[in-house]
């Protein structure tokens, strides 16, 4: 019999620039990584790095950013990799657009994704990658209380997912999903308790169901839970919080 999965990660803010953590589970081996988040004022932008030590194999993988005004630079390294840097991406935006070329060293390509807003409710992102494919999505504000979301590979409709996000009331948000090639449906509900907190359930009733609680602050804590449909003993059960020393 399969045994239920749990993991934990836990955080530290040892001052306004750097924090540290580590992420455990229920195996032989429990502390599986260590990680560090460091952000410092350079030159007329910010520089952040958020790096993770594999305990397994001593590998460190992550991201270091740059961001000066409307433009920012991410770096994603890997000590596994022959480069070092895997890819480096471009990011300058305005006041309804963006535009973020990506450059893989690692694989000697490139790839671009661009945002526009067609209208003051309609946004449109398209992603073109090196192999010939896109990815569209198109969001549309149908009024203050109902978002809907388009998006698949290319522009055929008969291939999208049609996303519609409708609000409530004050604390509950329904979002229901239909995928247009499978005809799949699935659901989500987003509900805001006490304190800011936020409950999100996603229940897929040909795969799975899952619980998210998040706080309304990095020091609460945050828990996860994902289960096989009909199964829910081969669950995987996550924690999660940011402490201050």
């Amino acid at each position: 019999m399969k045994s239920m999965n749990a993991g934990a990660r836990v955080e530290s803010k040892v001052n306004e620039n750097l924090s540290v953590g580590a992420e455990v589970d229920n195996s032989d081996s429990p502390l599986k990584s260590v990680f560090g988040k460091f952000n410092q004022r350079f030159g007329n932008g910010n520089a952040e790095a958020d790096l993770h030590m594999n305990v397994n194999d001593r590998s460190i993988s992550g991201d270091i950013t740059y961001k000066e005004g409307d433009n920012k630079i991410n770096a994603r390294l890997s000590s596994n990799s022959e480069h070092v840097v895997d890819s480096v991406r471009y990011t300058r935006s305005g006041k309804g657009w963006s535009f973020k070329p990506t450059f893989n060293l690692k694989d000697k390509n490139m790839d671009l994704e661009a945002s526009a807003d067609y209208s003051d409710d309609t946004n449109l992102n398209i992603a073109l990658s090196h192999d010939g494919s896109s990815k569209l999505k198109i969001k549309h504000r149908l009024d203050a209380d109902t978002r809907l979301t388009l998006s698949g590979n290319g522009p055929d409709v008969n291939q999208m997912t049609v996303e519609v996000e409708r609000r409530l009331d004050d604390s509950n948000t329904l979002k229901p999903k239909f995928n247009m090639a499978d005809k799949h449906l699935s659901f989500g509900w987003v509900r805001k308790i006490d304190g800011g907190r936020t409950m999100t359930m996603n229940v897929d009733p040909e795969n799975s169901v899952g619980l998210e609680l998040e706080g309304n602050t990095n020091e609460d804590w945050k828990a996860s839970v994902n289960a096989p449909w009909g199964n829910f003993k081969d669950a995987d059960v996550s924690l999660g919080r940011k402490f201050n020393f």
